[in-house]
């Protein structure tokens, strides 16, 4: 019971690892007005929504999967508003837990689940990636879930456990596209390396009964993700690329943060994946050591498990496959094996006396690295990042958009302003779309503006531009028949005069 009490406790302080930034910068993110304003959708209309056209200039057919808007919508608005910053820790908390379950499996001993939490937490992508409402965090928690449970059938076939492992994948479908894309691709690779193909007849069969059992809803989501990919295999070339500038050069580097690390991996093609996740190098110790001397089945399966995202995220990033999904996404769904994994391994190194004895200050150093590190971003990417926030001035931006008699049709400069406009405007739709099928249809607007801004604009209707002088100068950008109407710090509004 002790032992329990404690992994809460350490669950209770990522939690708080996660948390303190959004306490300052609350209303950050940007898809977190997108599923706030589902979730509202499902509050007030009870089911799910069809399309958003009072709310997007290119509606169509929602086709995020629905579980996340979902659970949000059980909370009351007014709260949700002030603190969705706290839903992503709070899923966290639920998969610390889980991976104390799992570091207790591998190693046999609670501490060794203690150790798996502690990387875990000071895993530096894990912080990052809950520090806004998003589906990455939730879908990374039931990604575990559903691997736990279908490499349970696989090392006890039986009834119960193929019943389990297909709700686990039904679990995932409804939760996150790219999960499911990655899960289907780890799968079938420990497949191949273990010989045992019956995990992927759990997934056929998860899948097929997720189509019955959502009547066919699941082929809509299904049809979004593809269409995603065909898109990103058509513009890849500009998937960093500066709306208004173009692509980055060494030269001429991105002004968004996010997008410089992003081109960084891109062209240092393993070391960034070691500062995702760097306790991965235990499981690759794990290889070397334990696994050949008889290590336990769950050990075996978390190091496999780790070590195939590790490097399935290195094929994705290379060139020609980008499309398919960055490939630093792709070592997130194994932050928890290799944590698992991780916490084992240091037991192990412990135990034994005559090993170099760097290897017992090593993870000393790599959680002292990684906690800094995580402090380093979350002031400079959550705290200290107006244009993923809504600050004073985008209220104010707000404000006078709904000031306005007529109805607002706005575009964003940034586009990552767009949905929090969509969801606090009153009277206005945002040159965004709800569905993947809009996507393509704003391909002259995102990911790079092919055509003349005053063109975009007759072309919807536009009657106003949110502009971030952050993102670009105004003299980068040519609005004829637009007039300042707004400014306010780094804020402008161009208002249609003709």
């Amino acid at each position: 019971m002790l032992d329990f009490m404690l992994a809460v406790a350490i669950a209770l302080a990522g939690f708080l690892f996660q948390v303190w930034p959004r306490l300052i910068n609350r209303y950050f993110g940007i898809d977190t007005w997108r599923f706030t304003l589902l979730a509202d959708y499902i509050r007030t209309e009870k089911k799910l929504p069809e399309s958003l056209p009072h709310k997007y200039l290119v509606p169509g057919s929602v086709d995020n999967p629905p579980l996340l808007p979902w659970l949000c919508s059980l909370l009351p608005k007014d709260w949700l508003d002030r603190n969705q910053g706290l839903i992503s820790p709070a899923f966290d908390v639920i998969q610390s837990l889980t991976v104390y379950c799992m570091g207790y499996a591998a190693s046999g001993q609670a501490l060794g689940g203690h150790l798996a939490q502690v990387v875990y937490l000071l895993t530096p992508v894990v912080p990052l990636e809950a520090s806004n409402l998003s589906l990455r965090t939730l879908g990374s928690l039931i990604f575990t879930w559903a691997m736990l449970a279908v490499q349970a059938y696989a090392l006890h076939p039986g009834i119960l456990t193929f019943i389990l492992g297909v709700a686990g994948v039904m679990l995932l479908s409804m939760t996150h596209r790219m999960a499911m894309q990655v899960f289907f691709f780890t799968l079938f690779w420990m497949a191949m390396v273990t010989d045992d193909v019956h995990v992927l007849l759990v997934f056929a069969v998860g899948m097929l009964a997720t189509v019955f059992a959502t009547r066919g809803l699941y082929l809509r989501y299904l049809r979004g993700h593809m269409l995603m990919i065909c898109f990103w295999m058509y513009n890849i070339k500009n998937r960093l690329a500066h709306q208004v500038r173009g692509n980055p050069t060494k030269e001429r580097q991105h002004t968004d943060f996010v997008r410089r690390i992003e081109y960084l991996i891109w062209n240092v093609p393993v070391a960034p994946f070691l500062a995702v996740n760097p306790w991965i190098l235990y499981a690759f110790c794990a290889v070397f050591s334990a696994l050949p001397q008889g290590a336990d089945p769950w050990m075996r399966i978390f190091v496999l498990w780790s070590v195939t995202l590790f490097f399935l995220g290195i094929l994705f990033n290379l060139r020609l496959l980008r499309f398919l999904g960055e490939g630093q996404r792709y070592l997130e769904f194994g932050t928890s094996a290799a944590a698992a994994a991780a916490g084992t391994m240091i037991l192990k190194f412990q135990a034994e006396p005559g090993l170099w004895a760097g290897a017992n200050y090593f993870p000393w150093i790599v959680g002292a690295a990684c906690f800094g590190l995580v402090i380093f971003f979350q002031i400079k990417l959550v705290v200290r990042n107006p244009d993923k926030s809504i600050t004073p001035a985008l209220w104010a931006a707000i404000n006078h958009l709904n000031n306005r008699p007529d109805e607002v049709r706005v575009a964003c400069l940034p586009h990552g302003l767009a949905d929090a406009l969509a969801y606090f405007l009153k009277n206005g739709r945002v040159l965004l779309s709800d569905n993947s099928v809009g996507v393509w249809e704003l391909a002259d607007w995102f990911p790079l503006i092919t055509k003349p801004l005053t063109e975009i604009a007759d072309k919807y209707g536009l009657n106003a531009f949110l502009v971030s002088t952050n993102f670009v100068k105004p003299e980068e950008i040519d609005l004829p028949g637009f007039k300042v109407g707004f400014t306010q710090d780094n804020l402008m509004i161009y208002e249609r005069t003709v």
